[in-house]
């Protein structure tokens, strides 16, 4: 048995199985198949994809699920991808700087990070495991545009929404909207 909460896309592709902590290897394997579509190649740290690649070893390729979007019954059809062998790991060294983004440069001074500037994978691990800090509120459209860059780069943050509970997840988002404040003018009498 292998816990769920050891491996961030694992743990995503489980979200709406919030009781489920422990499966088989042998499950782990079907369920990353099964929905492979869900799995965020960019955002897998190396661990996982060790442990992704020694369930190949021990069940062989992944083949991956895919359903085709041409409709949205409950009874969409699958289509199979090409079989998966082996994943390599991936790296990315582009930085940022922290201080162009206020909620991630206020979150991490909240937790004494002095850096300056960090990779695009780091930012993206760190809204999620901190996401908690973020007050979507006064977040600034720049911010809003990074935070959906990363999305769709590392995909769905899967935010950390207790502090001192890193277990307790919350529901995925997949994409962050700017606020938009309207007000209606009155005429002045």
């Amino acid at each position: 048995m292998i816990r769920v909460d050891n491996y961030n896309s694992l743990r995503f592709i489980m979200w709406s199985f919030p009781g489920v902590k422990e499966i088989s290897r042998e499950d782990a394997h079907m369920r990353y198949a099964s929905t492979w579509e869900y799995v965020f190649i960019r955002s897998l740290e190396d661990h996982e994809i060790h442990f992704i690649n020694s369930l190949i070893e021990e069940f062989g390729p992944i083949i991956p699920q895919y359903r085709t979007f041409q409709s949205y019954s409950n009874e969409r059809p699958y289509t199979s991808g090409r079989p998966i062998t082996q994943l390599s790991p991936l790296t990315t060294s582009i930085v940022i700087t922290v201080e162009d983004y206020p909620q991630l440069h206020k979150s991490a001074l909240r937790h004494n990070l002095s850096d300056t500037e960090m990779t695009r994978n780091d930012a993206f691990l760190w809204y999620t495991e901190h996401w908690y800090d973020i007050d979507l509120d006064t977040m600034v459209d720049r911010e809003n545009h990074f935070i959906n860059e990363l999305i769709f780069e590392f995909g769905p943050i899967l935010p950390s929404v207790d502090p001192e509970n890193e277990d307790v997840v919350g529901k995925p988002i997949i994409s962050v909207r700017p606020l938009i404040i309207s007000w209606i003018e009155r005429p002045v009498k």
